[in-house]
């Protein structure tokens, strides 16, 4: 009998350890971001949304930035990512991005003292134009995602949910004026498909609704994640936001990872997806979604 628990305990074991592999070779291969699994809880992470100017390519633009700031203070490049299209806050003027990076600093005293020094400030100079917003990343919380997922997907398989269901495509969508805005993002994805064809990143700011909007935003949020959990991926950092100008507020922050840009096109056109959106559910949200480019760099 002990023999068997000890099998078992080790089986347990086995199919964790695989699952967060799998995951960490999502995350490195696939979104290009190089966010260190275990970090002090003082580490401050800045992301940087920006849009270069008339004639600048985004790499090269990102790259001289990335030179500048990097230089002479204690940062990280976690990611850099090239957008395709803003889902604009109902807080903020309306500005595209081109796209964004995620910084790391040892703490935010770190960011401060760049701050004072203008190397920052004369970093953002590259760029057309820049908004900065910070989130507080609990280790502990993202490092058990990949469990979370795995026993998501235990349960839906002892549920009799062996397979995915295939995305069928929501017969009104082609042609009703009222998804003309979702068939230019799915338009917009399939170009970003030419770009990486090989994953998606998506960054949220997300500000709650009502508690009974929370509940139903809840049970909506789990069918995407039982999604995730079968086809291997799902949220790269979760956290709490942390403002550094402008005056938007924001509950969390959701940085989520995609197979492909053409696979939120299909996700986005289905009748699963537009059976289970619902952006009244939400007080607010600020989404830049973007393909990696942190390997060109």
């Amino acid at each position: 009998m002990l023999e068997l628990i000890v099998a078992v305990m080790l089986l347990v074991l086995l199919v964790m350890t695989l699952q967060h592999l799998r995951y960490l070779r999502i995350r490195r291969a696939s979104a290009q971001d190089q966010q260190r699994l275990l970090h002090s809880a003082q580490t401050f992470h800045v992301i940087v949304y920006f849009r270069v100017k008339s004639g600048d390519k985004i790499v090269d633009t990102v790259r001289r930035f990335q030179q500048r700031i990097l230089a002479t203070h204690k940062v990280r490049l976690v990611y850099a990512g090239q957008a395709g299209f803003t889902v604009h806050s109902k807080q903020m003027a309306r500005r595209d991005w081109d796209g964004l990076l995620m910084l790391e600093y040892p703490s935010r005293s770190d960011y401060q003292g760049q701050l004072a020094s203008g190397t920052m400030h004369d970093g953002r100079k590259i760029f057309a134009d820049s908004y900065v917003h910070a989130l507080r990343r609990n280790r502990q919380r993202n490092l058990a995602v990949p469990q979370r997922l795995l026993r998501l997907r235990l349960r839906d398989i002892l549920c009799g949910r062996w397979r995915t269901e295939p995305l069928q495509d929501a017969p009104m969508f082609a042609t009703f004026p009222e998804y003309e805005l979702w068939r230019t993002r799915a338009a917009r994805l399939r170009a970003m498909h030419a770009i990486n064809n090989n994953s998606l990143v998506v960054y949220s700011m997300l500000k709650r609704g009502n508690r009974a909007q929370q509940a139903e935003y809840a049970d909506l949020a789990r069918e995407l994640a039982s999604r995730m959990a079968a086809l291997g991926h799902g949220p790269l950092h979760m956290g709490r936001p942390v403002p550094l100008e402008d005056v938007a507020r924001f509950d969390q922050v959701f940085v989520m990872q995609y197979p492909s840009a053409e696979h939120y096109a299909d996700l986005l056109s289905s009748q699963f997806f537009q059976r289970i959106t619902n952006e009244k559910l939400l007080a607010d949200t600020f989404s830049v979604f973007t393909v990696p480019i942190t390997d060109r760099l």
